[in-house]
């Protein structure tokens, strides 16, 4: 199964890949499908956040349109964009841009006795991109989003007509550039690939598709400082157009949230009483460990179970289990000690190795690269591997509840009305909650996202989400007296953070998401969930309950 992308931006050339990719945030995960490598960032607009796919494909229509159409199958986007750098026919000045309306195919045509006779087609970009496209041209803030601007006339943006062929026209009175004025009159810049993306785009209803050229040279100013100095420029200006777009883009239902269609479901065979817990393993594995830790592994791709091993003990009280999404590998935590169970590969080969656990030790939410546990003085960050102390972060008096980054590099604490945020070699940061009741000390939850951007606190009263770098709130929600009165009591509560900041909850039973809209939105689910599991790339979820089957499907988040 491949994650699911928002939007995939391709290029032809490394230098247009590296001025694309400097608009993305991290965390940046590759895949690879069928030997072509995509790269996934993060971008925040004014109306979602968009997980962006990158691909270089090289020169040409014909890579270019079977690349597309590879990508396309693979990571079912909303939006496709082919963003680069083009040669000037008219109108256009060096560092201008270029939204493309439509494309012509200049070297389409019937080659007769009596010579060549043009036959030239076009395909048009998606009519929602080019009026998008429009407006951002007549407003000079794009400008504003250039990294490292060339000094000079500012560019200008254009929503016009552009050719493609697979020649390199290099000078205004070649055969192929006497053609294009005679039967592409109206096209101010020729490049190499934009036709063969549109096809492409064409075959594959309801994805919208636009190609977006910085001018690097114009066919009467050709020269060596082109490659060198114009095309970085041109490539530039032409990806803040394209992240200007995408800025202003209303949210399509699929980067608002909710769940994909596509379901895949496996089933349990070592059903037990008792919490479970999910996670996803490495290389496209599903992980649960059940309340009497056996544990249970899946191939995500077939969807056939793979070694596991028994169970047959008592697990302590509090989180029970972590899974590894780095190593096959996992933690249970058992009355007296943490069981470090670790799988040669994807085989039932394993071996078990035990650390004592004092009797007030817990286990603590999030990591993966790293676990941790926690008493009432300090918290201890641990390898995966031995479960050796990498490092201790002291705790607050009250403490109610703790969560980890994957690597541990950010630890998160709270009491019932305050949050103490610990980075490695920076302060300590000490934020306020608010609690309905806060004599009682379970009175809140905590989630710390993969990379450790962001820290979600959720009380009896409100959810904040902080950007931890920052320290800004980029969420704040207070919940109404039933929402607070829903969490009451309730047993097997869980509160995860996306690396994008996006926070889902499990309480009841129920997996929510909460935004600060109105109300809370449930998401689709068969049975009570004991637990669920974000993919670190943040495009799966997965889930166990009281079903015999584990639930994997695509989050459209």
């Amino acid at each position: 199964m491949h994650p699911t992308a928002d939007v995939i931006v391709f290029t032809a050339l490394g230098n247009e890949y590296e001025a694309v990719r400097e608009h993305l945030e991290e965390p940046f995960t590759e895949y690879d499908v069928r030997g072509a490598l995509f790269e996934f960032g993060n971008f925040a607009g004014k109306h979602a956040n968009w997980k962006v796919a990158c691909h270089e494909t090289g020169p040409g229509n014909t890579a270019t349109a079977a690349l597309v159409e590879r990508a396309v199958a693979a990571f079912q986007p909303r939006h496709i964009f082919f963003v680069g750098i083009a040669g000037g026919l008219k109108d256009t000045a060096l560092g201008d841009v270029v939204a493309a309306r439509y494309i012509y195919d200049y070297e389409s045509g019937k080659d007769r006795e009596e010579g060549f006779e043009p036959r030239i087609t076009t395909h048009l970009s998606t009519f929602g991109l080019v009026q998008r496209a429009q407006a951002v041209a007549r407003d000079d803030t794009w400008r504003d989003r250039i990294k490292r601007p060339f000094t000079g006339t500012a560019p200008q943006a254009y929503v016009k007509p552009l050719a493609a062929g697979s020649k390199v026209v290099a000078h205004n009175r070649s055969a192929t550039a006497q053609l294009l004025r005679r039967h592409c009159g109206d096209a101010v810049a020729v490049e190499m690939e934009g036709y063969g993306f549109l096809q492409s785009a064409y075959l594959n209803a309801g994805i919208g598709a636009l190609v977006v050229r910085g001018i690097s040279d114009l066919l009467s100013d050709k020269g060596a400082d082109n490659d060198r100095v114009r095309q970085p420029v041109a490539a530039r200006n032409a990806a803040a157009f394209t992240f200007e777009m995408l800025h202003n883009l209303t949210a399509s239902p699929s980067s608002q949230g909710g769940l994909g269609d596509r379901v895949q479901e496996m089933r349990r065979t070592r059903r037990t009483t008792g919490q479970s817990t999910i996670g996803f393993g490495p290389e496209h594995t599903a992980v649960v460990v059940s309340g009497d830790g056996s544990v249970e592994r899946w191939d995500l791709n077939s969807g056939e179970a793979l070694p596991g091993v028994p169970g047959g003990a008592e697990l302590r009280l509090g989180h029970q289990a972590i899974v590894s999404p780095t190593r096959h590998s996992v933690a249970v935590a058992r009355p007296r000690s943490l069981d470090l169970v670790h799988f040669a590969g994807r085989t039932g080969e394993h071996h078990i190795r035990s650390v004592p656990l004092l009797g007030d030790e817990f286990l603590v939410t999030s990591g993966g690269e790293v676990l941790a546990t926690h008493d009432k003085r300090r918290l201890a960050v641990r390898g995966f591997e031995d479960g050796r102390i990498l490092r201790e972060v002291p705790c607050p008096a009250g403490l109610a509840t703790t969560s980890i980054s994957a690597n541990g590099s950010v630890v998160a604490m709270a009491t019932t009305n305050r949050v103490l945020i610990h980075r490695e070699n920076a302060r300590m940061v000490e934020m306020r909650i608010r609690n309905r009741l806060e004599i009682l000390k379970p009175g809140c939850w905590l989630a710390v996202s993969p990379s450790g951007r962001y820290v979600a606190c959720a009380s009896f009263r409100e959810l904040i989400v902080w950007r931890t770098t920052t320290e800004a709130v980029v969420m704040r929600r207070e919940f109404s007296r039933q929402e607070s009165f829903d969490g009451l009591g309730a047993t097997g509560m869980r509160l995860v953070c996306a690396d994008e900041g996006r926070v889902l909850w499990l309480r009841r039973g129920r997996l929510s998401e909460v935004t600060d809209s109105p109300e809370i939105r449930h998401l689709e689910q068969a049975g009570r969930y004991d637990d669920f599991a974000v993919h670190p790339d943040g495009d799966l979820l997965a889930a166990a309950g009281s079903t015999e089957l584990v639930r994997v499907w695509h989050w459209n988040g």
